[in-house]
């Protein structure tokens, strides 16, 4: 029986609500992504092809902490990191601080083939000139108008999940940094604390990494997704959890069935979903 494919994607968790203008580019650019993404689900793309084409397009668009527009570390340098894991294999990968390349989640996506499948700085760099990607600076003014005024951020990642025809389940996420924290800071999205997806679940965190490993926020909901749970009992019980603690954060997160939650313990939570009745952008039916 054909499975109902699904596509959920995120732009950052934070503490500022939009401006109108910056809600309007957010919603033109989620709803850009998901148009081309979704009908390669419905073609029989899987869903680890996806999730790895939603977040390159993310990590191309200057609007978002991730690729192209990542923060500036404190030492003038940008360094990005990447993971990616499929539900097929249960096999995850990802790079850490890498710098120049134009999107880090193919690389990430390039070591799932490998044995060594998490690789960090000039390592990483080495194995993606081996592999022929492509590099570039992922510097704009607004990062660099970010570093003049030392100013760390308090939201940024992106992420997509997909549910495919087959009943597969992947998950992608990538991240260009908090801004100005010191060099070589590694964050949560490279890790499974940020990034996680089994045969049950799969999740994407975005916000202050270091709370988001705190609670092993991706890994625990699929966990209890796995042992049970609903996945909306499972997401809020993480986050309400993390909030008692001082944790602030939010996530994307998909189910087995195709059900979706995206939550957070922000005010604000950049997501939209893409199913076969419509899409879903920043909370609002489409």
């Amino acid at each position: 029986m054909s499975i109902e494919p699904v596509l959920i994607i995120h732009g950052g968790a934070g503490s500022k609500t939009l401006t109108a203008s910056r809600k309007a580019d957010f919603t033109k650019s989620l709803q850009r992504i998901l148009k081309e993404c979704r009908p390669l689900l419905e073609r029989g793309a899987s869903a680890l092809e996806v999730v790895t084409r939603a977040t390159v397009l993310l990590e191309d668009d200057p609007l978002y902490n991730a690729g192209l527009g990542s923060k500036i570390q404190r030492d003038g340098h940008i360094r990005m990191s990447a993971s990616i894991m499929d539900s097929e294999r249960r096999r995850f990968a990802g790079c850490v601080n890498v710098e120049g390349i134009k999107n880090p989640i193919l690389l990430a996506r390039a070591l799932m083939r490998e044995k060594d499948r998490v690789l960090s700085g000039k390592g990483a760099t080495r194995f993606a000139r081996d592999m022929g990607l492509q590099f570039s600076s992922p510097f704009t003014p607004r990062a660099l108008t970010d570093y003049h005024t030392k100013a760390e951020g308090k939201s940024g990642t992106v992420g997509a999940l997909a549910l495919d025809k087959k009943g597969r389940l992947a998950a992608a996420t990538s991240t260009g940094g908090r801004g100005f924290e010191y060099p070589f800071r590694v964050s949560d999205s490279p890790t499974v604390a940020g990034n996680f997806a089994s045969a049950f679940a799969a999740v994407s965190a975005t916000g202050t990494g270091e709370e988001i490993v705190e609670c092993a926020v991706a890994s625990n909901i699929c966990a209890y997704v796995e042992a049970g749970w609903t996945l909306e009992k499972a997401v809020k019980y993480v986050l309400r959890t993390a909030k008692k603690s001082g944790g602030h954060f939010g996530l994307i997160s998909l189910d087995l069935k195709g059900r979706w939650v995206a939550s957070s313990n922000t005010p604000l939570l950049i997501w939209a979903g893409a199913k076969k009745t419509g899409l879903t952008v920043l909370g609002r039916k489409i």
